[in-house]
């Protein structure tokens, strides 16, 4: 359809008695452009014609071809199936009436017809059809400007300033701008710090936080900076610059130049693992609330300490992974993972196959939020 707003709305009467056509069409004419057509066969072509009718008042009774099977047809091409139609016809049972609306008429009037209520309805379903293509445009102005902005934040959240050294990691977002984040890097003096963090919610909202919380992280990483003073700096700029509803659950390791020993911190996220020859040697739980929730956070207090041995393997994760649910309502948890993660053999452990495991639970259930895990391994 025309989406123009300097022509009259185009009229499509389909009717083949000439008489019915003609009353319409001096109906019509002084608010409207009228075309005619005096079968379905014809009615398809002019369904057809750019610009195409802004509505069309069909007859169901005709020769070549009935008012249902001209509906029918329109409502499966794809350039007229938009184009309301209503029927005009001396069918008044229900069950008839019935019938044309489940082909997609909007609206059935029966004859013989009051002018007055013909163009009333008329109006409306003109008036319903453009705030129909209005919302369709707002909604495309809208997705546009949504593909920019994640556009934007993909480039700021750029993974090229991710160090790997040492790391296997697993991300797999449910959107283009998760809310799950992985930063890793290593200070002049050698200690690496390793951040995920997981907004609430996912998708753009989600997001919007991330390229700020990975800026705040690379430039003091860079500078040498420890990791409690990170956390402050970074739940800090979240209370001052965030709405309240958006807040960040993060673990944040910083092992040591040598690579003997660890600080760590868990501020609202499932509990973290140290895995030594295959078993599950202790875990980490949260000990701090949300980043960006309160600025009066004891983070020192909150640092979890711990001695390495080579082999040892770290292992953080989003409670996306653990609060997968199948069809009736179960959780994957934290068994399922476990058993994932100290398999008998440790190098044939692949990260991926825990996508396998997690679709398999699901089944067809729908998963909600990002899941991201990251293996540091010492």
């Amino acid at each position: 359809m025309s989406n123009s707003k300097t022509r009259k709305p185009i009229i499509l009467v389909v009717d083949d008695t000439a008489e019915n056509i003609d009353v319409l069409n001096d109906a019509l004419i002084s608010d409207y452009t009228v075309r005619s057509a005096t079968s379905g066969q014809i009615a398809l072509k002019a369904a057809n014609v750019k610009p195409h009718p802004d509505l069309i008042l069909l007859d169901i009774m005709m020769l070549d071809m009935d008012g249902y099977e001209v509906c029918r047809r329109l409502k499966a091409d794809s350039a007229t199936r938009e184009i309301p139609i209503i029927f005009v016809t001396t069918k008044s049972e229900m069950a008839d009436e019935l019938e044309g609306l489940k082909l997609g008429a909007v609206d059935y009037i029966t004859k013989p017809f009051s002018i007055p209520i013909v163009l009333a309805r008329v109006k409306t379903q003109l008036a319903l059809s453009a705030a129909h293509r209005k919302l369709d445009d707002q909604n495309q102005i809208l997705l546009e400007e949504r593909e920019l902005i994640e556009n934007i934040i993909l480039k700021m959240r750029q993974a090229d300033r991710l160090d790997t050294r040492h790391l296997r990691y697993l991300i797999a977002p449910v959107e283009v701008t998760a809310g799950d984040m992985l930063l890793s890097s290593f200070t002049p003096d050698g200690r690496q710090l390793v951040l995920l963090g997981d907004f609430t919610g996912h998708g753009l909202p989600a997001a919007i936080g991330g390229p700020m919380v990975t800026d705040i992280f690379y430039n003091l990483t860079k500078s040498g900076v420890f990791g409690a003073q990170i956390l402050d700096e970074i739940n800090s700029q979240l209370c001052i610059r965030m709405p309240v509803n958006i807040f960040l659950a993060a673990s944040l390791v910083e092992i040591s130049p040598g690579r003997e020993h660890a600080t760590l911190w868990n501020a609202g996220l499932p509990h973290a693992l140290l895995v030594r020859r295959g078993s599950i040697q202790r875990y980490f739980p949260s000990t701090i609330m949300f980043l960006g929730v309160s600025v009066a956070l004891n983070i020192p207090e909150a640092a979890m300490s711990l001695s390495l041995e080579p082999g040892d393997l770290l292992y953080s994760f989003s409670d996306g992974i653990i609060e997968a649910k199948d069809t009736r309502g179960n959780m994957f948890g934290m068994r399922r993972l476990e058993d994932f993660l100290t398999p008998a053999i440790v190098k044939d452990l692949v990260l991926e196959d825990l996508i396998v495991l997690l679709n398999e639970h699901v089944g067809s259930s729908v998963h909600n939020d990002d899941i991201t895990l990251v293996e540091i391994h010492i």
